[in-house]
Order: structure tokens, then C-alpha cells, then sequence
């Protein structure tokens, strides 16, 4: 197989960009715009030195997925965002769900989502400046490269942030602002955060690789829809696009979010800075929360102890408080950990001070609960988990290729805890992202 080579394929399963899998001898085939159950003629555009693996684009679709429809989006196929955009919202729930079961062996007792049309609800965006003084353009990376799609018009952004992005553009090319290249590793403003409340209000956070010679501060005078403006510094190279210590440029440096859950009516406000974490869509991520803190049937969970590891903006922490004497959360990123009360600190640190401890206070909580970034919690925190031996331990995944990892260890031959349920959300519809909320407890 080479590039160039034309082939019939069936899309088999999705990968976790959104591309229908399909194999050809030993050899998995990803191509961009084939659903599961598909066939089609295919060009080969890659070929994997390293894996047998090959990239390929749709010549000619031979049948056609009942959920199939026009992407509404005139950039798809463009942006590599939403992979899904050309599934209707019903079909994309369903293929999510079979996918968590026939890939990945993860049972769910159902998918919650919520909206009619899945779009609008990305509360947090990041931005690349891209194009040239005068037609500088917001965009994303295109998968794999430093090539930049225009995102002028997001269809999944919050009408908030469209509507700051769009200004921030029109006040970049009227200030002639100089995008940085990646190849050259030269120009000025480089990447832009945005976070909305979803009620008019607007954090922004404008990375630029110049430190003094910069147009951010007549940029920033130029705005008027950015409830506060930061400014960090990141002159090194590659994708890191959080910068240096952000400064502040004028107005607040923090947002209200409120995560409701609307069948129990009950709501925890937390405030987030310019590049704290803020789960993308407020509203699915509310029901997760709530869901995480509890067991599956939903009953409120009590006791003495309860550790928070992984705690982010600190929603977890707030609900455990509610019913849990001491709460003891732990997370890395100082921003974050400062708005918790607690230092920056790494869960293998964290655990392995209370194992140190025979008596130490934390050493033997009623529940652990723990929402780890994409890459699980790993074999350490694990092993960790296994010596804890709380008699509960409820995960958050957002990957489910580490979750089942991680459970292997944890329920395995020498693990401490078996698996009771799992849930999974839609928490970024026209993407094949999905998060799971599974509920472990102790083996006896």
C-alpha cells in the first residue's frame, strides 16, 4: 500500500478524531468523512512508517448512513473541530454509545446530553492567530500541522465568544498586529482564551511571543466586549499555548459559572481566571458533576472523609462539602489550586504523603473521587488507589482508551475494587468525544 493507491473500504468503528476506521489486510485505514457502516472508494494519502496505519480521502461514498446529513458548518472539512458535523445529533448519541461498548468494552446504563441541535455550547475556546498584518484570521490548528482553519463563525462556540472573536480579529488587522509563524518562529500575537459565564460576559487572555515590542496593549484598548483582558508571554516554540504569568490588561480577571443540575435543582457557583479549566459545556458537565459525588441510582453519598483528586475548578469540591466533613482536594495547576485554598501539588504527591502516614488524617476516607486529564490516572496513582482501599472511588474519564486501562488495574487480578456502573455524557456534540462517570467499590 502507498499513497496514491485507490481502495474499497468499510468503515468499521471511529477513531477519536471523528475518522471511520477500516482495515485492509493488517493494515487500519482512518478516512475523514466515512461513517460507521459506510463504503467507500478511497484514496490513500499516508502511510505509517512507524504503525500499519494509513490515512485516505473518500473518492466516492458507496451507501449512505441513515443519520447522515449536509454539515451545517461551511467550514468543515476545513476545521478538523467537529468530525461529526455531518451526523444528526440522535445518530452521533447512538454511534457514541456503540462505540464505548464495541471498542472499548465499556457498558453505560445511558448517554446524557442535552439541546436540540448541539450547538453553541463550548463556554471556553482557544484561538490561533493566524494570516498576515491587516488579514490576520482566528482559527484552530488543522490536525497534525500548523496550518490554521478559520473558526470566523463557530457554530459550537458560545454566540459570546463568536461575537468577541469576531472583534478581536476586526481590532488586530485595524492595529496592523503582526501574527507569530510557528516555522520562522517570528511575529508578536500568537493565541487567545476566551471564557463566557453564557450571560454577556467574556474573559480573555491573549498570549504573544514579543515581551515588550507588542501591540497587545493598543489591541486591548480596542475592545469593548471583554468583560476583563489578560496578557502572558510565551516566546518558546511548539503548541504549549498557556504562556507565562498572566498580567492583567484592565477590567476582571474572573467569571462566575454557575453548574446547575436541573433535575435536582441544585447549583454550585465557582469563578474562573483567564487560563483556569473550565469544562467547555457548563451545562452537560453540571449533570456529570452531580453524578460523580453520588452512586448510580443518584442517592447523596455521606460520610467523614472524602479526598477530591484531580479537582480543577473545584465544583467536586464544593458538592463533597456539602455532606462530607473534611474534604481534602488536590490539583496541580496553580491557578486552580489557589482558588481551592491549596497548594499546586501532583496526586502522586498528594497520595503518597498519606500513605506515608499511618495516621495521617486523610489516610482512610470514606470516598475518593478523581477526574484525571486525558491520559487516566496512570499505573501510580493506581497502585496508590489499590494501597487507599476506599470503600468507594468514582472516576470521571474523559478518554476512554485510558479509562479502561486504568480499570484493569484497579479491578483486575490485584486490584482493590470492583465496577458497578458506568454513565457516559455528551458533553461536545459534532466531536466523537464522550465523558464517563464510572462508580467503583471496595471488594470485601
Amino acid at each position: 500500500m502507498k499513497p496514491g493507491d485507490t481502495l474499497t473500504v468499510m468503515a468499521e468503528s471511529l477513531s477519536k478524531h471523528g475518522d471511520g476506521v477500516a482495515t485492509h489486510g493488517e493494515v487500519e485505514i482512518h478516512v475523514a468523512g466515512l461513517l460507521p457502516g459506510e463504503t467507500g472508494d478511497v484514496e490513500i494519502d499516508y502511510v505509517s512508517k512507524q504503525k500499519p496505519r494509513a490515512h485516505a480521502q473518500v473518492l466516492v461514498r458507496r451507501n449512505t448512513h441513515p443519520g447522515r446529513r449536509p454539515a451545517p458548518c461551511r467550514h468543515h472539512g476545513r476545521c478538523n473541530g467537529c468530525g461529526l458535523m455531518d451526523m444528526d445529533l440522535p445518530s452521533q448519541r447512538q454511534l457514541k454509545r456503540v462505540e464505548l461498548e464495541r471498542t472499548w468494552g465499556i457498558m453505560i446504563d445511558r448517554l446524557v446530553g442535552e439541546g436540540a441541535d448541539g450547538r453553541g455550547y463550548r463556554h471556553s475556546s482557544k484561538r490561533v492567530f493566524a494570516g498576515s498584518p491587516g488579514r490576520i484570521k482566528l482559527g484552530s490548528y488543522m490536525r497534525g500541522t500548523h496550518n490554521v482553519a478559520d473558526m470566523d463563525g463557530c457554530l459550537v462556540d458560545h454566540p459570546d465568544i463568536a461575537a468577541a472573536a469576531d472583534e478581536l480579529a476586526a481590532a488586530a488587522n485595524a492595529v496592523r498586529a503582526v501574527p507569530y509563524d510557528e516555522t520562522d518562529g517570528e511575529g508578536d500575537v500568537r493565541y487567545a482564551w476566551f471564557k463566557t459565564d453564557g450571560r454577556g460576559q467574556v474573559l480573555l487572555a491573549i498570549i504573544t511571543a514579543e515581551p515588550c515590542h507588542t501591540t497587545v496593549h493598543e489591541l486591548a484598548a480596542r475592545l469593548t466586549r471583554p468583560c476583563g483582558i489578560a496578557w502572558g508571554v510565551n516566546a518558546r516554540p511548539g503548541n504549549d499555548m498557556r504562556g507565562t504569568t498572566l498580567r492583567p490588561l484592565r477590567g476582571r480577571q474572573s467569571i462566575a459559572i454557575e453548574f446547575e443540575d436541573p433535575a435536582r435543582g441544585e447549583a454550585i457557583v465557582t469563578h474562573v481566571g483567564p487560563l483556569g479549566f473550565l469544562q467547555p459545556n457548563p451545562r452537560v458537565a453540571s449533570i456529570a458533576y452531580h453524578d460523580l459525588v453520588r452512586v448510580p441510582a443518584g442517592g447523596v453519598l455521606h460520610g467523614r472523609t472524602a479526598l477530591d483528586l484531580y479537582a480543577g475548578a473545584g465544583v467536586t469540591t464544593r458538592l463533597l462539602r456539602r455532606h462530607f466533613t473534611e474534604v481534602a482536594p488536590c490539583e496541580s495547576f496553580p491557578e486552580s489550586a489557589r482558588a481551592l485554598g491549596a497548594e499546586p501539588q501532583l496526586v502522586e504527591e498528594f497520595l503518597g504523603n498519606i500513605l506515608a502516614d499511618p495516621q495521617h488524617l486523610h489516610r482512610h476516607p470514606d470516598l475518593v473521587v478523581a477526574n484525571p486529564p486525558r491520559g487516566g490516572l496512570g499505573t501510580t496513582v493506581c497502585d496508590q488507589l489499590n494501597l487507599l482501599a476506599a470503600p468507594r472511588l468514582n472516576i470521571m474519564s474523559c478518554a476512554p482508551a485510558s479509562l479502561v486501562e486504568d480499570l484493569r488495574r484497579l479491578t483486575g487480578e490485584h486490584g482493590r475494587y470492583r465496577l458497578i456502573g458506568a454513565r457516559g455524557f455528551d458533553t461536545l456534540p459534532q466531536t466523537s468525544h464522550v465523558e464517563v462517570v464510572v462508580w467503583l467499590v471496595g471488594r470485601t
